[in-house]
C-alpha cells in the first residue's frame, strides 16, 4: 500500500506559518528585534521541519521498496 508523501503537507505548513508571522507582523508592529528574533525561530523551525519531513520519506520509500521486494520472493 502506498502513502501519501510527508513532504508536500510541511511545505504547505512552512507556507502558512511564515503568512502567519507576515501578517502578525504588519498588525502588531513590534520592534525591528522582536521580528528578527521571532523571523529566525519560524524559518529555524521551518528548515527543522522540511530536513525532517524529507528524511521521513525516504525511510518510508525505502520501507516499502524492501516490503515489495520480500512480497515478490
Amino acid at each position: 500500500m502506498k502513502r501519501e508523501r510527508l513532504t508536500p503537507t510541511i511545505i504547505l505548513l512552512i507556507l502558512s506559518m511564515l503568512v502567519g508571522f507576515s501578517l502578525l507582523y504588519k498588525l502588531s508592529k513590534p520592534s525591528v528585534l522582536v521580528a528578527a528574533v521571532l523571523g529566525l525561530v519560524v524559518i529555524g523551525m521551518s528548515v527543522v521541519l522540511l530536513v525532517q519531513a524529507v528524511k521521513f520519506d525516504r525511510q518510508t520509500r525505502g520501507r516499502e521498496k524492501r516490503n515489495e521486494e520480500s512480497a515478490k520472493k
